[in-house]
């Protein structure tokens, strides 16, 4: 059966608008011309994957599809949407392959560098002869490749047009204006919308809907599930995106609005509490001002106070003072009276010759004073002769020998002192050095057990510390010496060796590397030791050294360093080791067992400073075993000999303390005389007086009545005495006190002129000191000012703590504003003297800012918001209709098509139960009610509903973002279900997505709503057959089976469609009815398009697919 047949029936063909000619200019991997010829019964690209059917069909879809639209190669991509390869940049500069560049990233591969140009155009006709061209030209100045880079000019003939017509436009360096001067009979674009408005004119496309439609069926790949085809290809995406999105940007607005309420409502909450506190400040300040007032006149209260208080006491000490000059007056005639009487006493003692006694008496007691005083110079005289070992002196004689002996010992004693002395001091000198040597031997015993060399404590620790400043392994630094040992069968010439390489051991060696560090390191500081360091540059020695030279008898260490020393000890130190003197003189340089040194056949060298068998100078060696026995075993021996010194320098200053007691001792016998000493002539002379009164006074029974009345009397006079002068010194005393005190006033009155008048807040002074209950006086006074002061300083204090804590609350809550408000703040300093400012502000916020924000906010709420949810929530309802009316005007069209024999097919339209659905228009409601209430706290409840549903519609995270998609996509809210009906409009099946049917029925369903779709949108409802016919479809049945790729097929052509199929080769036998040509596409070297032409005949309906065309298939297929 003719497929055309049906069509022809439906309505004449004769004005349908049928594709007629593809040609591409630079086009992708297609370079230079290519010209596709299309028969107007259809045509199929035929080749494998890759080799460019896409691109020839990319360039119909760019021709007809406005670029907002346009997915380049999308069939290949199927449902990957990771992004797009294709771009019109990349067909203009021929993008073949993407390589990895330097940096690891992807770079594209082109055909056409640098300035290029591409064209692209199809011509149409109909059956009335009439032709319309539509194309493009492209081109792109430098190497840029962005798509952004690309310029385009859209071209509509009514005429027949070859691509070569446009070589002027390359010739004339691109020039657009060219274009009307060079094709006058084209319409030139510049913009895609003023071109597809002349060419959908042209080709009878109504809408724009419709070639969004067509770019759609281009890429359609799996037509099987009619609720899926229907949403994508039927239905646009609803405009509650549009509104949501609307919504979400003035919510900005709005929540700006918002915010600013809400700022200016936490700016009055911070300021408010600092308004407070700046009141409190003011009062605490008043009371405080008023505290240091009286604080301020305490002390002039004081002194008035202390003026009164003297003035009292002066009154009362002057009636005491007048009391005591009585009473004194009374007790000096009592004392004349009593020493009238002792006189007369006295006077009878004289005539009864008295003075003999007074006179014993007198030489009794003056010999009884002087007795201790001999007794003790005797014990003194007696202890240093028994100190001395000498026995005590009895006789003068005896005594004066002792003490001529004890100034000899004086004398002589200096002299042995220094001799002492200087025998003290000799041992003390040997024991200082005894100590240096052993804390130089102890030093280097320390070094030499921290690592194995020889070398001295000094140098070593030098070379630690600038290893450690400079970071560098002490290894990387190594001494010559301890590169080097003497061979253990050539001991007897180690003395001799040590000596030759004795400077050149203690060397250290640099390498290149750290040159630079050290030489710098030494240069800028002052090390306080000599060291030789050596860069240690490769070199090589061609001597040989002799077989009695120093050389052989080393051993050196192995490594870099080891081999240098190695060179320079064979090019500096081939020293004959002679074994007699004889040798010596022959050889040029040689040393001697004995250490003597021959530099030269001149220069000779002994240097006997150090023995040259001693140890201790030694250090060459790998390790340091020998010479840390060494230094530890004289350690060991020094210690004894520093112990056996410091026992000398003990027993000598016992000798020395011995000799100082005797010197003392002697001193003190030396200053003595015998009369001194003489206790028993003393004894004698008090024995002799003694006796001599006790007869005088035997002489004169009558005198001891007489003494006994005397003594009674001077008792007698002695207390009338004391009591006078007792009362005397009071009144004295009062007298002083009197002074004392006017002398206080008058230096009171000198320093407190206003000391005479009580000072301003005299009776709140003293209220206080009436609060201490303690008696004020002249003692207590100051103590209990203190207490006032110490009181008014507490409540000071406190007071002061509370400002401190009023002023840094304020200033922090000024701050707290600055810090979150800082454009508001204007450049405000957080201080008490912006105070006036910050209220200032506060009061403008309340007054001002806090209203008219507010105002503006419920406005906005009121008449934007709103209005975006009212339209969103109208837009869902007419979204709903909008479908149903669309499955209205498609059913019209399904009408006209059979179906199956004697039935057509009709698409009823049924709401989904969902949940996300309802909850989401739950919210919308609840955001939208009690919208013409004034009450503020309604709209602010509103607000937050408001905010959430915002929050979430504009929310990036991946299930927010597929909840978003679900419930404003109304095209998932709804099920497609498709009623195939009878002529009498009777129900003969039902079919429902996954409902059973078989994949051939739904694919059938499915391709028959998108041709009536297609007819519906580029036909109308006037016409039987669509006037723009062409419909392409990329690889749209590579996956599917030949019955359903025929019913497709079938479907379409019904329809009266063109039908632009790319295929593979292995479907070619199914589509082979449906169309009039085809050509083999294949591609050579990964990046160049090629076309072989497949003849078709037209009786069988078949093509005629040559071996080549298999051949080439199987070439790249491989």
């Amino acid at each position: 059966m003719n497929p055309f047949s049906q069509a022809e029936l439906l309505g004449g063909s004769s004005d349908q608008f049928r594709l007629a000619r593809i040609q591409t200019f630079n086009w992708g991997t297609f370079s230079n011309v290519f010209d596709f010829p299309i028969p107007k019964e259809g045509y199929l690209f035929v080749g494998p994957s890759g080799s460019g059917k896409s691109t020839v069909l990319d360039a119909h879809a760019a021709l007809l599809t406005p670029p907002k639209w346009v997915d380049f190669n999308v069939a290949a991509r199927e449902a990957e949407r990771n992004g797009r390869d294709r771009s019109v940049m990349t067909y203009l500069r021929g993008a073949w392959a993407q390589q990895t560049g330097e940096a690891g990233e992807y770079v594209s591969q082109y055909l056409r560098g640098g300035t290029t140009w591409s064209a692209i155009a199809e011509t149409y006709r109909d059956e009335l002869g009439r032709v319309v061209v539509l194309a493009q030209v492209l081109w792109v100045k430098g190497n840029s490749t962005a798509p952004g880079d690309a310029k385009r000019v859209y071209l509509t003939l009514e005429r027949e047009f070859d691509v070569q017509e446009l070589e002027f436009f390359a010739k004339n360096e691109f020039d657009a204006r060219r274009f009307k001067h060079d094709l006058p009979d084209a319409k030139v674009h510049t913009e895609f919308s003023a071109y597809q408005e002349r060419f959908r004119r042209l080709l009878g496309i109504e809408n724009e809907r419709a070639l969004r439609l067509l770019h759609k069926t281009q890429s359609a790949k799996n037509l099987g599930d009619l609720n899926v085809f229907l949403r994508d290809f039927m239905l646009d995406e609803p405009e509650t995106f549009g509104i949501a999105a609307s919504l979400v940007n003035e919510f900005g607005e709005l929540n700006e609005a918002h915010q600013e309420v809400v700022a200016a409502r936490k700016q009055i909450q911070t300021l408010v509490p600092a308004r407070d506190e700046h009141g409190e400040l003011d009062r605490v300040k008043l009371e405080s001002n008023g505290l240091q007032a009286i604080q301020t006149a305490i002390d002039q209260y004081r002194e008035h106070r202390r003026k009164l208080l003297l003035d009292e006491r002066i009154a009362e000490l002057e009636v005491d003072r007048e009391g005591s000059r009585q009473e004194t007056l009374r007790l000096a005639s009592i004392v004349e009276n009593e020493f009238q009487k002792l006189t007369d006493l006295q006077r009878q003692k004289l005539n009864m010759g008295a003075d003999v006694l007074v006179r014993l008496e007198d030489d009794i007691k003056a010999a009884e004073a002087e007795k201790p005083i001999r007794i003790g110079k005797r014990d003194l005289a007696a202890a240093a002769c028994e100190a001395m070992g000498w026995a005590v002196p009895d006789s003068v004689v005896w005594f004066v020998q002792r003490v001529e002996a004890a100034k000899q010992r004086v004398l002589k004693a200096r002299d042995l002192k220094k001799e002492v002395e200087e025998r003290k001091d000799g041992v003390k000198e040997e024991l200082r050095k005894a100590n240096e040597r052993f804390q130089k031997v102890v030093a280097e015993v320390k070094a030499l057990e921290r690592q194995k060399s020889n070398l001295p404590a000094r140098l070593v620790d030098l070379r630690e510390r600038m290893a450690r400043d400079l970071s560098i392994p002490e290894e990387k630094l190594p001494f010559v010496g301890e590169l080097v040992e003497v061979r253990a069968e050539e001991t007897a010439w180690r003395g001799a060796i040590e000596r030759v390489l004795g400077g050149f051991a203690r060397s250290i060696l640099v390498d290149e590397k750290h040159y630079s560090a050290v030489s710098a390191y030494l240069n800028e500081r002052n090390i306080g030791e000599r060291l030789v360091y050596f860069r240690t540059i490769p070199q090589t020695s061609g001597r040989s050294p002799g077989p009695n030279s120093l050389v052989r008898k080393l051993n050196m260490a192995s490594g870099s360093f080891g081999d240098w020393v190695r060179e320079e000890l064979k090019h500096s130190f081939d020293f004959e080791c002679a074994d007699t003197l004889q040798a010596f003189r022959n050889a040029s340089r040689a040393v001697t067992r004995e250490g003597q040194v021959k530099h030269s056949t001149m220069r000779h060298e002994k240097n006997d400073r150090h023995s040259v068998n001693d140890r201790n100078q030694w250090v060459l060696g790998f390790d340091n075993k020998e010479k840390l026995a060494l230094f530890k075993q004289q350690a060991a021996e020094i210690g004894g000999r520093i112990s056996e010194l410091e026992e000398t320098v003990r027993k000598i200053g016992k000798e020395e303390d011995a000799q100082q007691v005797q010197m003392l001792n002697c001193q003190n016998l030396s200053n003595l005389t015998w009369n001194d000493v003489d206790v028993g002539s003393l004894l004698t002379r008090i024995n002799d007086l003694t006796l001599r009164l006790k007869a005088e006074r035997e002489a004169r029974p009558d005198l001891a009545a007489l003494n006994d009345s005397i003594r009674k009397q001077e008792d007698a006079h002695s207390k009338a005495v004391g009591k006078k002068n007792t009362e005397d010194g009071k009144g004295q005393s009062i007298s002083a006190e009197i002074n004392r005190l006017k002398g206080k006033l008058e230096e009171l009155a000198r320093l407190w002129p206003t000391s005479d008048r009580p000072p301003a807040f005299a009776a709140q002074i003293a209220v206080r000191y009436e609060a201490t209950e303690k008696a004020v006086t002249l003692e207590s006074l100051d103590h209990v000012t203190t207490l006032v002061e110490r009181g008014l300083n507490s409540e000071l204090r406190t007071l002061e703590s509370r400002l401190s804590d009023l002023r840094n609350s304020i200033v922090q809550r000024f701050a707290d504003f600055n810090r979150v408000w800082p454009a508001l703040a204007g450049g405000l300093d957080a201080t008490l003297e912006s105070a006036d400012d910050y209220l200032a502000k506060l009061k403008r916020l309340e007054d001002d800012n806090l209203p008219a924000f507010e105002d503006r906010f419920f406005s906005l709420l009121r008449e934007q918001s709103d209005q975006n949810l009212t339209l969103l929530t109208t837009k869902l309802d007419e979204e709903r209709s909008a479908i149903r009316s669309r499955m209205e005007l498609v059913n019209e069209s399904l009408r006209t098509a059979p179906f199956n024999p004697g039935t057509h097919l009709v698409i009823d339209t049924t709401d989904k139960a969902i949940e996300d659905v309802r909850l989401f228009r739950a919210s919308l409601k609840e955001s939208l009610s009690h919208s013409f209430s004034n009450d503020r706290d309604l709209a602010e409840e509103r607000f937050k509903a408001l905010a959430s549903l915002v929050k979430r519609l504009a929310s990036q995270e991946t299930a927010d973002k597929n909840w978003r998609n679900f419930v404003l996509d109304v095209r998932q809210h709804v099920e497609f279900v498709a009623r195939e009906l009878d002529e009498d409009d009777l129900e003969v099946e039902v079919y429902r997505s996954g409902a059973g049917k078989s994949g051939g029925q739904r694919q059938k369903l499915a391709a028959t709503c998108l041709a009536a779709a297609l007819r519906y949108q580029l036909g109308g409802q006037d016409r039987a057959l669509p006037r723009y016919s062409t419909v392409v479809l990329d690889e749209a049945f590579d996956k599917a089976d030949a019955e359903f790729t025929a019913m497709a097929m079938n479907i379409f052509k019904t329809f009266g469609f063109q039908m632009i199929v790319a295929t593979p080769l292995k479907s070619v036998m199914t589509l082979e009815p449906f169309i009039g040509g085809a050509c083999f596409v294949h591609i050579k070297d990964r990046k160049k398009s090629a076309v072989i032409p497949i003849e078709y005949d037209s009786e069988s309906h078949r093509l005629k697919l040559t071996q080549d065309v298999r051949d080439v298939e199987e070439i790249t297929v491989s």
